[in-house]
């Protein structure tokens, strides 16, 4: 009859041409072929991330690594963090150059008015303006300005690190809100086939109703399918907004996907992000801020020690002969012999800073070593997931085909079990899709926390 032949699903259906449109648009390069089904394809197309050869993954990355780059210098440009992390680097920088300043001659001039003298025996002929010049050099310190000045580097070190955890921040932030943009393209793509293939039952029962009344709680029943399918891509273009709005506070602009982008990001391996963690500049700013503490208390130590300096003195005062005082210069010694021990007490607390400051190291170490260690293991498996379900995929798009045609041909099955099984479809594809961009996000946090991700993004590594 004309109504089953105007409802029979095309080799290229417009829900199968939606479903390749977005393989495009992520760069999944499997070939669909006439004969095939677009969600079996999609099942079987090469995952994101591919254990590649290294050449291999050279040539096929650097579209995605460049673009990635790109959005995260924009990112970098505009994040207030960043930008106040530089800030505070730089006053570190210029503390150092203050501490510097101590080991040059430290001049002081100075002067008086003359004053106005009242009473018995006043004189004002000795009365006038006065000036002196003093001018002091460090001859014999102990280390102190030396200490000083090496604490301040290493002060400035931990600000500088500071600043490169805010760049490695916002950079593993823009990744994964790109991955999650990219997830839920791909799930809006499936989630239009699930509904278009709704609208074909229910336009299709729709028809067949209008000969035969008998069948309407069928009718009914793909009504409510279709009404849930509605419903669930209506989330999820919910939540591409909510990423769109959290990228576009990123980066400045709202982001389009290019169309010919090539995501394939090469897989981190575990011993090599082991070895590299050490570098995390979280590791290092917190050793620096130790060794700072250390040798900031090493300072202190020193100045409980004399202090030898090199004085020239000069004034225009005169004596009761109205003669002018000569240039003087000399040796002084300074020597806090007694400070009711708050010396003492400032050495021990910038030691137990230190101390504090290796063991938050060292926490921050172990850390990020079970970090990579679960997140290689979560990558991991979610890829295995992925070839799983690009298994069940095959298997229930047999099954939902068989289904539809014993239904509608044969009569050999209800409407329900032709629902279920486009719904344990379409849950399969959703699964396997959540857990491929699961892979790719686990895998990009492990660049970020073994401190290689923007070595990766400048093409370093």
């Amino acid at each position: 009859m004309s109504v089953r032949g105007k409802s029979k699903v095309g080799k290229r259906s417009y829900c199968q041409h939606r479903l390749l449109a977005a393989c495009a648009l992520l760069g999944l390069s499997t070939l669909v072929h006439a004969d095939e089904s677009v969600e079996g394809n999609v099942a079987n197309a090469p995952l994101a991330i591919t254990q590649r050869s290294a050449a291999s993954a050279v040539s096929a990355g650097n579209d995605a690594r460049e673009w990635l780059a790109m959005m995260v210098k924009k990112a970098l440009t505009l994040s207030p963090d960043v930008n106040s992390a530089k800030a505070s680097w730089t006053a570190a920088e210029y503390d150092v150059d203050e501490a510097k300043g101590a080991r040059w001659p430290q001049v002081q001039l100075g002067g008086s008015s003359p004053s106005l003298t009242f009473g018995s025996g006043t004189n004002d002929s000795a009365n006038r303006t006065i000036g002196n010049v003093s001018m002091t050099t460090p001859l014999f310190d102990w280390g102190r300005i030396s200490d000083t000045v090496d604490s301040r580097k290493e002060t400035s070190n931990a600000n500088y690190q500071q600043f490169v955890l805010a760049q490695y921040k916002v950079a593993a932030d823009t990744a994964s809100a790109l991955i999650e943009l990219r997830r839920n393209v791909v799930l809006l793509a499936q989630s239009d086939a699930y509904v278009n293939r709704m609208d074909e039952l229910v336009n299709m029962l729709s028809e067949i109703v209008k000969s035969d009344q008998g069948r309407f709680s069928e009718l009914t029943q793909a009504r409510a399918r279709r009404l849930q399918a509605v419903s669930s891509r209506d989330l999820i273009v919910a939540k591409l907004g909510e990423i769109q709005v959290s990228l576009a506070k990123l980066v400045g602009a709202k982001v389009e996907l290019p169309p010919q982008l090539k995501w394939d990001v090469p897989v981190l391996d575990l011993d090599k992000a082991l070895s590299a963690y050490p570098a995390n500049p979280s590791v290092l700013q917190a050793r620096a801020e130790a060794k700072a503490a250390s040798l900031y208390a090493q300072s202190v130590r020193d100045s409980r020690w004399p202090q030898l300096n090199w004085v020239v003195q000069k004034t225009t005062q005169q004596d009761t002969y109205g003669n002018s005082q000569p240039w003087a210069t000399g040796v002084s010694v300074q020597w806090n012999a007694f400070s009711g021990g708050s010396l003492s007490a400032q050495e021990r607390a910038a030691s137990a800073r230190a101390n504090a400051g290796d063991e938050k190291a060292n926490s921050i170490a172990r850390d990020l070593e079970y970090t990579l260690r679960s997140q290689a293991e979560q990558r991991d498996m979610a890829m295995s997931r992925v070839q799983l379900y690009g298994d069940v995929i095959q298997e229930s798009d047999q099954v939902r085909k068989m289904y539809y045609e014993q239904w509608y041909h044969l009569g050999k099955r209800t409407l329900l079990d032709v629902l279920i099984a486009e719904s344990e479809h379409y849950s399969n594809q959703v699964a396997q899709t959540n857990s491929r961009f699961d892979g790719e996000a686990a895998n990009m946090q492990m660049y970020a926390n073994s401190g290689m991700l923007m070595q990766w993004l400048s093409g370093k590594s």
